[in-house]
């Protein structure tokens, strides 16, 4: 009787895995499966020492022998599909990757993602393996398929990390994403973009007088353009200023969320992650920093016609316009959510794209001044003598063409946000990718691909005007992504790259400072920090 409840369990974990687990997604749902397991295990107890007479000792070791046959089964079942029946195991990988997701995880120790899949692929080629059901892809047409307006894929189960927290960019649900970018929409239109000009002009007046009075010494010039980028999301979210380019300090709470990316450097799978959130005292950082985002919100709630008065909306204006007529609209977890998706957007250690850029851009301009004079030759006839804004700047090929060479070489997304093939799968090149498989398209590695880029690893910003035949596929530049889900402040970022960069290049020769490095170490927390850049600015 006892071996057939033992060979019973052992049936029901295989049972488990078979019908349930491996069918569903059940990421959400870790610590309720614990929490089932620990409650059954216990009542187990309970029934053989109340019910048949079990002593303490002999029920403890009935109900953990049949807690144990019931794991053994669900994961032997689980290794035995991975090793040998999963339709993956005939793509190219790393033995373990077939075996575990951690496998990948367990490689990101200097949170360097796009290093690793880069040497990942020129191992095994345009498709590898880096996970049991993950996928790291490098084909061009991958983008369109995956991200595009006709793409079947949806976001991957990475986008349920934080719930109930839900923001605009983590709807994994077209249809729902597409109903909050609505709401989103009007606070990036053309005309919300003139009116924020004014703010960002006052910043770029404030990172020009940092650079004035740093003139012919060292400075760390990724430090200051993050500084600069969270000054200006400060003004254009909340209407409030950090004061960070005047004081060069974060504000403490940037601390905690430092901490809390140092976590998103190893892609851990989503289970994991919740389990880890779930457990007290471990994600104080994370929860922190949750809270301070929310008193943020709150602030801006409470200032609003303090804020009306001054003139010129900011982001969260048009947010609450949907809240019109709710009392306590801080309270809806939705837009705690999307404040904090602003926020990390536009912090100093996830590093936007605003920053990422300008510290690339400026590294490469240190090492040629030849462009930086091509640059000031193209900018000068735009804005001598009068007062010029982006419009007047905004068709400049050379500086178009500078920005997207920086958005090639270093993507601020540089491993790319993962996607999941629909049941139906899809065909990339002469490979069918099974349904219900999770893609990403590093952009890091895309851009760097002689089969997408001639000369590949020389910065060249005339490929994007006059010399288009070293762009060989279009398709693989979406440093913001493509399609519906696309980033939604993509002309915002333009429009501050273009203007302080200009400002710069005018006013300003830049050379890499004595030591300096001639590559950048990024720190790959899904979007990247670009780390200590030193650069010397002297008058032009």
């Amino acid at each position: 009787m006892a071996l057939l409840a033992l060979l019973a369990s052992l049936a029901a974990g295989v049972a488990s895995h078979v019908f349930y687990f491996n069918r569903y997604e059940c990421h959400l749902h870790a610590l309720l499966y614990f929490q089932v397991l620990l409650v059954t295990w216990a009542a187990a107890c309970l029934a053989l020492t109340t019910f048949y007479d079990y002593t303490t000792r002999d029920a403890l070791t009935a109900a953990s022998s049949s807690a144990g046959l019931f794991l053994a089964g669900a994961y032997g079942s689980l290794l035995v599909y991975r090793v040998f029946l999963n339709p993956l195991n005939r793509l190219p990988r790393p033995w373990l990757a077939r075996v575990s997701s951690f496998y990948w995880s367990s490689r990101l120790g200097k949170m360097d993602s796009y290093l690793q899949l880069q040497a990942m692929h020129k191992q095994y080629g345009p498709i590898v393996r880096i996970g049991s059901g993950d996928l790291s892809v490098i084909y061009p047409e991958c983008i369109d398929l995956a991200y595009g307006p006709d793409a079947k894929a949806m976001k991957s189960s990475f986008y349920d990390q934080e719930l109930p927290l839900r923001s605009m960019q983590t709807m994994r649900s077209k249809a729902a994403h597409g109903q909050r970018r609505k709401i989103w929409a009007p606070a990036f239109s053309d005309k919300a973009l003139r009116a924020y000009e004014t703010k960002i002009e006052s910043y770029n007046d404030k990172y020009v007088r940092r650079v004035t009075e740093s003139i012919g010494t060292p400075v760390n010039a990724s430090n200051w353009f993050n500084l600069y980028s969270f000054d200006v999301m400060g003004s254009l979210a909340f209407g409030k200023d950090y004061h960070m380019l005047e004081s060069g300090e974060r504000p403490p709470a940037l601390e905690l969320l430092k901490e809390g990316l140092g976590v998103l450097a190893f892609y851990i799978p989503t289970w994991a992650f919740r389990l880890l959130l779930a457990i007290p005292g471990l994600a104080s950082s994370f929860h922190a920093f949750v809270k301070f985002c929310v008193d943020e919100l709150d602030w801006r709630v409470k200032h609003a016609a303090e804020i009306d008065e001054k003139g010129g909306k900011d982001i969260l204006s048009w947010l609450l316009k949907s809240y019109e007529g709710v009392e306590k609209p801080q309270a809806d977890l939705m837009l705690q959510a999307d404040t904090r998706l602003i926020i990390i957007a536009g912090s100093p250690d996830s590093s936007d794209i605003t920053a990422t850029t300008l510290s690339a851009l400026f590294f490469f301009l240190a090492q040629d001044p030849s462009q930086v004079q091509t640059l000031r030759n193209e900018l000068r006839p735009l804005t001598e003598g009068r007062k010029w804004s982006d419009v007047d700047i905004r068709q400049a090929p050379h500086l178009n063409g500078a920005i997207n060479e920086a958005l090639r070489m270093y993507p601020p997304v540089s491993s790319a946000f993962p996607r999941l093939t629909a049941p139906e799968g899809m065909r990339i090149g002469d490979t069918w990718i099974p349904g219900n498989t999770t893609i990403r398209a590093p952009q890091y590695v895309m851009g760097r691909d002689e089969a997408s880029y001639e000369d590949a690893e020389k910065f060249v910003p005339e490929r994007w005007y006059s010399k288009p035949h070293m762009v060989k596929r279009k398709e693989a530049f979406a440093p913001f992504s493509v399609g519906p889900m696309g980033c939604i402040g993509k002309n915002l970022a333009l429009t501050e790259l273009r203007t302080l960069t200009a400002r710069l290049v005018l006013e300003f020769d830049v050379q890499l400072a004595p030591g300096q490095e001639k590559v950048i170490r990024m720190r790959d927390h899904i979007t990247v920090d670009a780390g200590d850049i030193y650069l010397v600015f002297t008058k032009a």
